[in-house]
């Protein structure tokens, strides 16, 4: 391993490292644009120019490799004032519009401006700068040719990574512009991303395009809960409308790398959105009316119990793979407390290689889970369940998170309805509307994934938290809170947890996989269970 010294400190690191990465071991930080450590070094945009001790000229720190002796200043007068000229270049052209810029305060532009620029400009004022169209890359991407640098991230995304190559360049000078190829449109599963790697407010998401200040915005580190892969990501929350704004990819290189496609990125709004459930509610007759959560929770657990003492095996639970492993490992629990055998699951699979190393064929978060936990499933799960329904050997069934109507063919789905509307009790804990829920007797509102905490395994084997980035709305509450309260009506000491990370300590005594797994262990990166 090669020994350099930068700024005065010597360090000893891996060979093949560049001078960039070298330095951002001992927490120096060298600007740049164009590099990105996915991505090939074109080292074009200059910002990143050191000086290199017995080297005559400032040197691009992304295309200089460490080697044994080097000795490298980034602070000296040369260096530095190359970085200022550097920046003023890169402002030539460059509309002063931060503060209607939706890349403003977060911006790497802005900041390095601030940190490494001149602190004054040449030009008399902006009518001197030139002035380009703005224009779509696709029906969800507008590009500002104006802000854009030419650090050509995007066009090696698409070129390197997708290699779908939708994107590339045409003109010279200012003229210069980033361009769909003719024929092609910017649709991949992964052109999200060039919005995130852009390093200047040129590419920018026509979702959020004018939406609140992002310094407003409330941040959650979590995993995105749309397939198994279980992509790690960071949520943005607009204080003003209570809501998810944006979802942006959060750097897990043993999961999702720096990416996430954009079903996770766009398609959060139909989890959180559509028909929520705000409050307890009791069907009344052929009516429905809301209720607090003490008499909802009354009604389900006194007949369950009378059910049970008639026919205990007439009495079902079924639970989502959307659910966490602690509400997975509660709902199990509860079964066991009541006496009850016929619980079930449903969980998918990964059929062939992941799209991108990202995209799944298995669209639940938490199919490993429910595997894990001891839930029946696949052609045991609630394939038998719907089936012991339409027999009739069913009267109490309590859903968790799940839509039975998913499980049937079209031409079932009159006798579901009419086999479910014939059962003593229908209990369904959800948070959206779906066709189950207008059948029950009780509904409980739960919470989205974005809405509580607790962990999902991806389909590797990695456990990862999830964390609450925005309240449930309502009365609505999260779904591991809910089973606690109603666990307590058939045994109060077995629920007596304050949050789920206590449960996750109960799960590492009693599953050996998970053995010796809590919250601390587990990070903000996730930890593999045993196998």
């Amino acid at each position: 391993m090669p020994k350099l010294t930068i700024d005065g400190k010597e360090i000893e690191v891996e060979d093949g490292l560049n001078l960039i990465q070298a330095a951002a071991r001992i927490g120096i930080e060298v600007p740049h644009f164009c590099y990105h450590p996915s991505l090939s070094v074109v080292a074009q945009c200059r910002q990143c120019l050191v000086e290199v001790e017995g080297v005559p000229k400032v040197m691009p720190a992304c295309n200089t490799f460490v080697r044994e002796g080097l000795i490298v200043k980034t602070n000296s007068e040369r260096a530095i004032n190359a970085r200022k000229a550097t920046v003023e270049f890169t402002l030539i052209n460059h509309p002063l519009d931060c503060p209607i810029c939706d890349k403003g305060g977060e911006c790497p532009l802005q900041l390095t401006t601030f940190k490494h620029g001149p602190g004054y400009s040449r030009f008399d004022g902006p009518e001197e700068k030139k002035v380009r169209r703005k224009y779509y890359l696709s029906d969800r991407i507008m590009y500002d040719p104006n802000r854009c640098i030419m650090c050509t991230r995007c066009v090696r995304f698409t070129e390197e990574i997708t290699k779908t190559g939708e994107l590339g360049f045409e003109g010279r000078a200012f003229r210069k512009k980033i361009v769909v190829f003719p024929g092609k449109t910017l649709d991949n599963e992964l052109a999200g991303n060039v919005i995130d790697l852009c390093p200047v407010g040129a590419l920018l998401d026509k979702d959020t395009l004018h939406e609140e200040r992002v310094w407003y915005w409330k941040f959650t580190d979590t995993v995105c809960p749309l397939c198994s892969n279980g992509c790690n990501i960071t949520v943005g929350v607009d204080p003003r409308k209570g809501r998810v704004a944006r979802v942006r990819p959060r750097v897990n290189l043993e999961v999702n790398e720096y990416w996430i496609c954009d079903r996770g990125r766009y398609e959060f709004k139909g989890i959180q959105g559509g028909k929520r459930l705000k409050e307890p509610i009791v069907r009344i007759g052929e009516g429905f009316e809301t209720a607090t959560w003490d008499k909802a929770l009354h009604n389900i657990s006194e007949r369950i119990k009378r059910i049970k003492e008639e026919a205990p095996e007439s009495v079902a639970f079924v639970g989502s793979p959307l659910l966490t492993n602690e509400e997975l490992y509660l709902l199990l629990k509860l079964a066991k407390i009541v006496g009850i055998n016929n619980v079930a699951s449903n969980a998918g699979k990964v059929e062939g290689g992941k799209k991108f190393g990202l995209i799944s064929t298995d669209p639940f978060p938490n199919s490993m889970g429910v595997r894990d936990m001891g839930f029946a499933s696949d052609n045991d799960g609630i394939g038998e369940v719907i089936k012991s329904i339409l027999k009739g050997k069913i009267r109490a069934l309590y859903v968790v998170g799940e839509d039975l109507f998913q499980f049937v063919s079209q031409e079932e789905r009159g006798r579901l309805t009419e086999a479910l509307s014939k059962l003593s009790l229908l209990a369904v804990q959800d948070f959206k509307l779906t066709e189950t829920v207008k059948l029950a007797h009780v509904i409980l509102p739960g919470a989205s994934p974005y809405e509580k905490d607790g962990t999902f395994t991806n389909d590797e084997g990695r456990v990862q938290r999830i964390k609450k980035a925005i309240p449930p709305p309502g009365d609505a509450k999260p779904d591991w809170e809910i089973l606690l309260l109603l666990g307590k009506r058939f045994q109060k000491e077995g629920f007596i947890y304050i949050n789920p990370s206590q449960v996750m300590l109960e799960i590492s005594e009693r599953i050996p996989e998970y053995k010796g797994m809590n919250y601390e262990k587990i990070g903000i990166l996730g930890i593999k269970k045993r196998e």
